[in-house]
């Protein structure tokens, strides 16, 4: 039975919701063809449309038994996560300061949001200047205090992990135990009418709102620093104005699944994004009545697209690219070993490889972002009195022993970088790093700052031929998505033993 046909308007919110999602190309280019994309390509554009989509239909139609309805690699998540907020540990705090305050005679703090972490801290400002408690940092949540590892024995194998933190709130076991309560002559005097217990109660979970509302900032960061990272600013692209023009439409919904692919275990280079017919959409989307450069911007910033916005949304974009900066500099700050040797940048056992990647992923898409737009308004006093330099990833110890073995070494930027003042406190306002410094840098290891990305942005140097994406488990290309799906159960390609009795097939 044929599937009812949709209208242009319905094509066009699915697309928009698939920004927030992790949609491969494939899965877009079935959309834009019962959208009707082929009228803003050529001939040999409105050929690799069809052919993808020949591609995709095909395989959903050779395993019908399966009834695979997700997108191809759906092996993993097709969200990001997102952190739910703090409701039942700022209800519980609100009830506890509430009747301290009316107990008391004293105002009651104003509500917050408890999914927004700057909301919180205003509400906590407030909270903590009641109880007489310092408005300093709180201690971490947990311990921080480096572990040694310790050997463990599993099936039939040996291997070493860090033991478990001491306590369920770091070192000192609680939250109170370092810091400073009102004593009783104190309490009586500034709130009267308040039991002891009522006041040592709202201390606790006013303490523990505050260290969690901490992590909870740290959260955002991450997920800011993940959905920049592969899709730049869609997510903050309104329904209205991506619906507005279609044919704008049609390229930033491809374009972010191009963006959104996940990466191969290779020892050669990712795919890049812009393929031949991304290219072709970007200018069906220039070249249309009804463009909207600002849904453009937010996930290509040539200076092409950038010619089309006045200044105003210009210092728009880079104040929203420059946050994104300084969220990823936070993350990055916060990661980083001081004990690293920055020429070494090779997984080691304890690193959290998947946040810093992330975060350098981000800053080096919003520096990109960032350089492109100082230039488009012509600050190029800016980025030379203040350059920061490019985040090498961390790589896992068998890429790079690939690598060796296909007779290479680290990437060359890895030693620039490591002469560098720390990109992340130049961000953040710790460390200068001028222009002129970077490509005195560049030139003694025979880079050219401008063509490698350095000083000017990065430019992808040719388009990519249009293909699907790849079915991956842990970055290893499967043959179909099903397998996918059986192999990441059972711990192929993971590093875990696979469990007893256990089959693809089961």
């Amino acid at each position: 039975m044929a599937a009812e046909k949709r209208s242009e308007i319905e094509i066009l919110r699915r697309l928009h919701r698939g920004l927030r999602e992790r949609r491969p190309p494939q899965d877009v280019v079935l959309d834009l063809v019962e959208l009707g994309a082929e009228r803003w390509l050529s001939a040999a554009g409105a050929r690799d449309l069809y052919a993808m989509m020949r591609h995709e239909r095909a395989r959903r139609a050779a395993e019908p038994w399966t009834r695979w309805e997700g997108p191809v690699g759906s092996s993993m998540p097709t969200t990001w996560r997102h952190h739910p907020g703090l409701a039942r540990a700022y209800a519980t705090a609100a009830v506890a300061v509430t009747t301290v305050a009316v107990d008391a005679g004293r105002p009651v703090p104003r509500d917050a949001d408890p999914a927004d972490p700057a909301s919180l801290r205003e509400w906590l400002g407030a909270a903590l200047a009641l109880l007489g408690l310092p408005d300093d940092e709180p201690p971490p949540a947990r311990s921080r205090v480096p572990r040694r590892p310790a050997a463990v024995t599993w099936s039939g194998g040996t291997y070493h992990r860090r033991g478990k933190p001491r306590g369920a709130r770091g070192e000192r076991g609680g939250h109170v135990d370092a810091r400073d309560r009102m004593d009783a002559a104190t309490r009586r005097d500034r709130l009267p009418g308040v039991s002891v217990r009522a006041y040592r109660r709202a201390v606790r979970v006013v303490l523990h709102l505050q260290q969690r509302t901490d992590v909870l900032a740290a959260e955002r960061d991450r997920e800011a620093a993940v959905a920049f990272g592969k899709a730049r600013l869609a997510h903050l692209v309104t329904e209205e104005d991506f619906v507005a023009c279609p044919a704008t439409a049609a390229f930033t919904a491809y374009y972010v699944a191009r963006l959104a692919m996940r990466t191969r275990f290779t020892s050669g280079r990712q795919t890049r994004p812009m393929d031949t017919l991304a290219e072709e959409l970007l200018s069906g989307a220039l070249a249309a009545p009804t463009l909207r450069p600002r849904v453009l911007a937010s996930v290509l910033t040539r200076w092409r697209v950038l010619d089309l916005l006045d200044d105003a949304q210009c210092g728009e974009l880079m104040g929203r690219y420059y946050e994104q900066l300084a969220a990823s500099a936070r993350l990055l700050r916060a990661g980083f070993d001081p004990h690293r040797d920055p020429t070494h940048m090779i997984m080691r056992m304890g690193d959290d490889t998947s946040t810093w990647n992330i975060a350098s992923r981000a800053f080096n898409q919003a520096r990109t972002g960032w350089l492109n737009l100082t230039r488009a308004l012509g600050y190029d006093d800016v980025v030379e009195a203040s350059c920061p330099g490019k985040v090498p990833a961390l790589v896992a110890s068998d890429v790079a022993a690939w690598h060796r073995l296909d007779g290479h070494d680290q990437h060359v930027d890895v030693k620039v970088w490591a002469e560098l003042p720390y990109p992340w406190d130049v961000v953040l306002g710790d460390d200068e790093c001028p222009a002129e410094l970077v490509r005195q840098v560049c030139r003694r290891h025979g880079i050219d700052p401008e063509a490698d990305g350095w000083t000017q942005p990065y430019r992808q140097d040719l388009a990519e031929l249009p293909a699907p994406a790849p079915d991956l488990v842990h970055g290893v290309t499967v043959s179909s998505p099903l397998l996918a799906g059986a192999l990441r159960r059972i711990g192929v390609f993971s590093g875990q033993a696979q469990s007893a009795g256990t089959s693809p097939g089961r």
